[in-house]
């Protein structure tokens, strides 16, 4: 037991001479069927649930979990950085990544220096990471940690995903505070039921909070049923945020939503702040006081608050206007809204500021949530007018059939197909097109003057993942190439 460990390892082709490689059970791969591999590149140990048959020339530790070790590990390794840190855990369905914009500028008013890991990227200071996932695997996780607190980093704000509860990523982290945005259907091909996927989130409140000592703070939405579930089971440092819960500790009042933005004041024991803010929709006005009250628990002054919350004008792929050509009198719109409760509220945004047609570009992930397809389609009906019916990350499903799964629930809103040239003057209706782009194109070239047009799903993403090619694309890129196509088609 006495072997020296020069790093750790949970894939064998990434293990190097001296490595302690941990076999860790995947989706797809079971690191145990690499542990001789390991071992030939170098392995000075492993860590595994069960042996391979034959001997082994290192030493061998077995535990029964190996996922967890490996965090207890990672964090060791690294000699537990969180301890060094104001480490924020943002979690929830919807509005973790904007949250944690909010809360970024808000330290940053307060004089702090922050760190980020989430979904957009990895940054702190002046560098800035790509994110294979929103929240990392526990050795990249401790290892970021650590090179954040050698950078001087003071805070950091990490979004936590279900996944990376459930699977112990950040079980042995020390967070001062846990936020709790909302809960809504996704993600049930892991976790199979609402309430499965609602204890995974609950694993931050329950147990890894508390582990780390008194005086964290538990920030929760009183307005989500699931949120005030949270707040009941919780005896101490809860701040709670909404807009119609009378126990809700700050409460949004006097709420105004435009077209130009959002205002409101933001009130609790003590305290009143006005807040205006150019982001878009009552998802935003949640994420606004979400991260007002977290800075407001975590000691942060109200004037930093308020300055932190109004620098923001727009976040990369959330509600995100598209610049448009001078002559066309419409809207476009990007989101990264993927399930049924945030396509909902999305256009529920939009409609407030829609003079004329509410159109919906968008699809469903292959090879994820089969069940929320039909939800997503009746919603898309529901609250828009014009569906457009296209492909998201197909992966390796095929593109037809993700569609037919969506339309099933369009046709339960009786909502007609049309023909593709009746777009143009129909006041309801959907059609379907395989080719992303050509959806884009489809509505940007049907649109008619005060038309506003949603083209959810990617958001931020810059590629489309169909079969095992990564395709570069972005959303964004696409309504300016189509618009620059349509210019030439029409001179």
């Amino acid at each position: 037991m006495d072997v020296p460990v020069r790093g750790l390892a949970y894939d064998s082709r990434k293990v190097t001479e001296g490595d302690l490689f941990v076999a860790v059970r995947g989706a797809k791969q079971d690191g145990h069927r690499y542990i001789a591999q390991a071992i030939r590149k170098g392995a000075a140990a492993v860590v595994a649930e069960e042996l391979p048959r034959e001997p082994l020339s290192v030493t061998a530790v077995l535990v029964p979990d190996t996922r967890r070790v490996l965090s207890t590990l990672s964090a060791k390794f690294y000699d537990h950085p969180s301890r060094r840190l104001c480490l924020i855990g943002v979690t929830g369905t919807n509005g973790k990544t904007t949250t944690t914009l909010l809360l970024e500028s808000i330290l940053r008013e307060a004089g702090c220096k922050v760190g980020v890991i989430g979904t957009l990227a990895y940054r702190w200071g002046g560098k800035e990471l790509p994110a294979p996932m929103t929240t990392p695997e526990s050795p990249d996780l401790q290892a970021l940690l650590h090179e954040m607190v050698q950078d001087g980093v003071t805070h950091v704000l990490m979004e936590v995903s279900s996944h990376a509860l459930a699977l112990g990523r950040v079980d042995s982290c020390i967070f001062k505070a846990g936020v709790f945005t909302n809960l809504s259907q996704d993600h049930l091909d892991f976790h199979e039921t609402m309430e499965e996927y609602f204890a995974a989130k609950a694993l931050l409140f329950k147990e890894i909070l508390p582990a780390g000592g008194e005086g964290f703070v538990a920030v929760v939405n009183e307005d989500d049923p699931f949120g005030s579930r949270l707040s009941q089971w919780l005896e101490s440092g809860l701040w709670s945020f909404g807009v119609s819960s009378e126990n809700a500790t700050v409460q949004a009042r006097q709420v105004e939503l435009s077209g130009r933005g959002i205002r409101a004041l933001f009130s609790m024991p003590g305290m009143e702040m006005e807040v205006a803010s150019p982001l878009l929709g009552r998802l935003n006005l949640y994420n606004l006081l979400c991260a007002a009250t977290t800075s407001l628990a975590l000691g942060m002054k109200p004037a930093d608050v308020r300055r932190g919350l109004e620098k923001i004008s727009h976040v990369n792929g959330r509600l995100q206007r598209v610049a448009v050509p001078p002559d066309f009198d419409g809207v476009v719109v990007v989101d990264y809204a993927h399930t049924p409760d945030a396509l909902e509220k999305a256009l529920e945004c939009l409609r407030e500021m829609t003079r004329g047609r509410l159109w919906v570009v968008f699809g469903c992930g292959g090879d994820r949530d089969r069940r929320k397809r039909p939800l997503m389609g009746q919603v898309a009906a529901r609250a828009g007018d014009l569906v457009v019916l296209t492909s998201d990350n197909p992966r390796s499903e095929v593109p037809e059939q993700i569609l037919r799964d969506i339309e099933a629930g369009i046709k339960m809103e009786r909502m007609p197909l049309l023909d593709p040239g009746d777009a143009f003057t129909a006041a309801r209706g959907y059609v379907m097109e395989g080719d992303r782009r050509k959806a884009i194109e489809f509505a940007l070239s049907r649109a008619r003057p005060y038309d506003v047009i949603l083209i959810a799903g990617k958001g931020h993403e810059t590629y489309q993942l169909v079969g095992d090619k990564v395709l570069s694309f972005d959303d964004r890129e696409v309504v300016v190439s189509c618009f620059n196509s349509l210019k030439r088609k029409v001179s």
